[in-house]
């Protein structure tokens, strides 16, 4: 019988494929299945199963992951062609291939370890947010090394399988695309035809499945299937066996833009990116197109989209309402608040607003109210919009409570300061009774997204986190509303501010305000595996007695507001901006 790594070797080092493995730029190696065995803990941790076998996490020698992918069926000609394959390529958006196993009882592939799993799941099973500007990197990403593989190396690499579950991202969602077990090398004309078709439904070329006639703009179809996830946010076929993706986006096609748009994830489809996503729907319809003269090669696709991208960085930010406030302050003195449908008396625990540094002087009164500033500021720069801003209804996160904007913004408003958020200020009802109102800056998503996010991340109460009372939602406008918490944060009682010290806190004040912030950040990540604060400080912590506090600001992170804070960021969230609930566990110890 033969012994498995005889054959691998042979494919591996016949005449007419040595000159490609001699342009390998991989060190690649070839381990012993005892050290699979030792980098795996014995296979200990399991990443995945497919159809091939299994995957399982490793640590190499020099403390590098790695993922090693054993097969478990006896395969090894397919083992050894996507050895072949896949060390050939030597480009930063494809998983790097480290070594290989062929012991007798042992076929596995050794690849470089990508943390955040496959594009797939990041799309359909995490609720985590996805600017389009990712998405668009993402996809760049992945044309870029698919352009590489079909037309900038010695021998063109076709990859067969493309679609989000083979698309792995790294810590800062940087886009690999991995798994060659059904790739093929062409030397000859750029085609093959073969009776072996294998692929993915959904995402499978039909010209292919019905001739079985391999090309390059086989790759680029289901590239095509791939930008239809992203920017809807669906899968390309659903278990239940409804229409697909495809399917869908076809038909929408033929009835119109219109139609198209309201596939559109609507975290990502605002005025203000609809043209750059419409874009995007044009040139995945190009890439599906079933003549395959008219599919555009990678190349055109990988630059079709990177002009999408810089076009959409050079779109100026559409002036709101209150950039118009401050810089004409021409707004009517003030307007008297309507009477309230509820009574002030129901507001629930307290919440403050952190002092940030302010262009205007902290503390300074502005002689207008917010919602005659509104009003007037909506005469000017608002024309084509139909809300009546005057009397938009304010939600509440509180049962059975709806408010006017009036009732709670009527008044006389003190600006408290600026800072990455966005503004924070003090309004006083004429009943004396007062709040703090946060008005955001860079909240970049639809009404109906905006509203289902702050319901879900008010839903999440605990007596150690401040509430949100209200939320005021418009077409240019968010607006989050707590109440006043007097005793401020814990920086100001640590580090005091502006004309006061530090406050004396004995050892028992301290473990108790401990506790009673770090029950409030339990509280949070209880609620799921990726809910997470992403911005524990010790300003963000509120003093609500002497032994006891309450985390604010919490549920901002789902709305893509990110934060910076030097000092409290844990490093990965520093460079890449990727929050979790081990990084608020690291700002929590240098809390």
């Amino acid at each position: 019988m033969d012994h498995p790594e005889n054959i691998v070797t042979q494919l591996i080092h016949e005449e007419h494929r040595s000159k490609w493995i001699a342009r390998s730029n991989h060190n690649v190696k070839c381990f012993t299945e005892d050290e699979i065995k030792r980098f795996t803990d014995n296979y200990k941790t399991l990443l995945g199963r497919g159809a091939f076998g299994e995957v399982y996490q490793g640590v190499l020698e020099d403390k590098s992951m790695i993922a090693v992918k054993r097969f478990i069926y006896n395969v090894r000609e397919s083992f050894a062609k996507e050895l072949i394959v896949h060390r050939e390529i030597n480009h930063k958006n494809v998983v790097r291939l480290i070594g290989y196993c062929v012991d007798e009882s042992a076929l596995m592939v050794v690849t470089e370890y990508i943390p955040k799993g496959n594009l797939s799941n990041i799309l359909h099973q995490d609720s985590m947010p996805i600017t389009l500007d990712t998405r668009l990197r993402i996809a760049i990403e992945c044309a870029k090394a698919l352009d590489y593989m079909h037309s900038q190396m010695y021998t063109q690499i076709i990859h067969g399988d493309i679609k989000p579950a083979n698309i792995l991202l790294d810590d800062g969602l940087g886009a690999k695309i991995s798994d060659f077990g059904i790739s093929r090398l062409i030397n000859t004309e750029n085609t093959l035809y073969t009776l072996n078709v294998i692929g993915s439904i959904g995402y499978m070329d039909p010209l292919f499945a019905q001739s079985g006639r391999l090309t390059a703009k086989s790759d680029v179809y289901s590239f095509g299937v791939v930008l239809l996830e992203l920017i809807t946010r669906k899968k390309a076929r659903t278990e239940d066996g409804e229409i697909g993706l495809v399917e869908s986006f076809s038909q929408s096609l033929s009835e119109g833009i219109r139609r198209v748009r309201e596939m559109f994830d609507s975290e990502i489809a605002t005025s203000s990116d609809m043209k750059t996503i419409e874009e995007i729907a044009k040139l995945a319809g190009k890439c599906l197109k079933m003549e395959l003269t008219k599919r555009p090669h990678m190349l055109e696709v990988a630059e079709r989209l990177r002009k999408l991208k810089k076009a959409a960085c050079q779109v100026q930010e559409r002036p709101t309402l209150f950039s118009w406030i401050w810089k004409n302050k021409q707004a009517p003195a003030k307007t008297p608040p309507l009477e309230s449908s509820s009574s002030s008396q129901n507001a629930r625990t307290v919440a403050p607003a952190e002092k940030m540094p302010s262009q205007e002087s902290s503390g300074s009164t502005l002689k207008t109210g917010i919602v005659a500033a509104l009003k007037a500021a909506l005469s000017q720069v608002s024309h084509d919009s139909t809300q009546n801003v005057g009397t938009s209804i304010i939600g509440s996160t509180m049962t059975g409570q709806l408010f006017d904007l009036k009732d709670l913004l009527g008044a006389s408003t003190e600006v408290l300061g600026k800072g990455t958020i966005g503004t924070t200020y003090r309004a006083t009802l004429d009943s004396g009774y007062e709040l703090v109102v946060k008005r955001l800056k860079d909240v970049d998503l639809e009404e109906a997204v905006f509203k289902r996010l702050v319901t879900l991340f008010a839903a999440i109460q605990n007596k150690h986190i401040v509430p949100l009372l209200w939320y005021y939602c418009s077409k240019d406008e968010r607006l989050l509303v707590y109440n006043v918490v007097p005793m401020g944060s814990l920086a100001k009682v640590l580090h005091g501010d502006q004309g006061s010290g530090p406050a004396q806190l004995d050892w028992e004040q301290r473990l108790a305000i401990s506790l009673a912030a770090a029950r409030g950040v339990q509280a949070i990540h209880l609620a799921g595996p990726s809910s997470c604060h992403g911005n524990i400080k010790s300003s963000n912590i509120l003093l609500t007695g002497t032994h006891n506090a309450c985390v604010s600001e919490h549920g901002l992170i789902t709305l893509g507001i990110y934060y910076n804070a030097s000092g409290y960021c844990a490093p990965e969230v520093t460079r890449n901006r990727w929050v979790s609930q081990k990084s608020d566990v690291y700002s929590f110890g240098i809390l």
